[in-house]
């Protein structure tokens, strides 16, 4: 028996905000879980999409079929714009109930002049990777701000995730008049200081000046004990990265936790 929509959606939210928060390959952009009478659908916002900048879906849970609504070559806000709307049809004329998922690439927080910006940098990267020796695809797209407002100054993160397991973050400033890419840098895992084997490294805020929040997953030897960390890095235009703050992580298992200095 399938549990109600509620129970069902509260399970899944704990894991998103768990697991998601942390793991790249979790990283997923605007979604909607809609249920009639047990008929669960998916409506999805993908950037990038599979074929296409940025797609909007319908995913069946019963057959797992994946239905392609609309797509958009230039600009994704027609994809979100699109998928808002497809989700108040399924609500005021079909009768579904949908839920809105925890939104954790952040690119659907952005203001209109900011995802302009990711739409130009991201199809780059798509057609470098379409064009590179050994041919790679963006598989996600996390994006961090110092500010969400429009037309206001301010500097912007995008953290690509690529097909051949790496992953790639672009530091823009953005004074409204132009932007620049000032920093990119590779691998963000392999700049998080300390001793401690980091698995994953995910951006989670940036300031004004450049200052980059990373949460990092730790690799641990113990079973079933999870760690979780994080460090201040500061970007300057030479492409590094500089500690601001040491590497600091959480051991749990079960319900007991270690703090940990790196």
């Amino acid at each position: 028996m399938k549990r109600p929509m509620r129970q069902t959606w509260h399970a899944m939210a704990v894991v998103c905000l768990l697991v998601s928060s942390l793991v790249p390959a979790s990283v997923h952009a605007l979604e909607f879980q809609c249920e009639l009478n047990g008929d669960i659908r998916y409506l999805r916002v993908d950037i990038p999409g599979e074929n296409h900048l940025c797609e909007v879906s319908v995913k069946y849970e019963y057959t797992g079929e994946r239905k392609v609504m609309w797509n958009a070559q230039n600009d994704s806000l027609f994809c979100s714009a699109r998928a808002y709307e497809l989700s108040e049809k399924y609500q005021n004329q079909w009768g579904f109930n949908c839920a809105k998922w925890p939104d954790h690439d952040g690119i659907d927080n952005l203001s209109p002049s900011q995802r302009a910006i990711v739409d130009v940098q991201l199809k780059q990267l798509i057609s470098e990777g379409e064009n590179a020796e050994e041919p790679f695809t963006v598989t996600a797209v996390k994006a961090v701000t110092s500010t969400l407002l429009d037309q206001v100054p301010g500097t912007l993160a995008l953290q690509y995730f690529l097909s051949d397991g790496s992953d790639r973050t672009q530091v823009i400033a953005d004074d409204k008049s132009q932007w620049t890419v000032f920093a990119t840098i590779d691998d963000l895992a392999a700049h998080i200081t300390g001793s401690a084997t980091i698995d994953n490294a995910l951006i989670s805020s940036i300031s004004d000046s450049g200052a980059l929040e990373v949460l990092t997953t730790v690799a641990t030897s113990t079973p079933g004990q999870t760690c979780h960390g994080k460090q201040i890095l500061m970007t300057s235009n030479t492409g590094t990265l500089e500690p601001r703050s040491t590497h600091r992580f959480v051991c749990k298992a079960d319900t007991v936790s270690l703090n940990q200095n790196d």
